[in-house]
């Protein structure tokens, strides 16, 4: 599968893409963990119907919400246990006017 990081989430990560093979949530970030040697997690709130990416910056946690889209479809309504995504997309949503 391959993760994107998108707008500012890149930045907080230290990437924009990194190609992974597992299918299991917590297995992918702790592989992108491994990979990067810092704490990369994304925490989902289901009753609040959040999600929200935990990132390592100068021995600090710092939590963002996020939107995480596995082929165009809310991580919110996968089964995070077998993600059969071709494709992660992890961004910041913003807005302007």
């Amino acid at each position: 599968m391959k993760v994107r990081f998108g707008n500012i989430v890149d930045a907080m990560v230290g990437i924009k893409e990194i190609e992974v093979k597992e299918s299991n949530l917590k297995k992918i970030f702790e592989s992108i963990s491994q990979a990067l040697k810092k704490r990369v997690e994304i925490i989902i709130d289901e009753k609040e119907e959040s999600v929200y990416l935990l990132t390592e910056k100068d021995g600090k946690l710092i939590r963002n919400w996020v939107v995480v889209l596995c082929d165009g479809v809310n991580i919110l309504d996968c089964d995070t246990n077998h993600l059969r995504s071709t494709e992660m997309t992890i961004f910041v949503p913003v807005s302007g006017g």
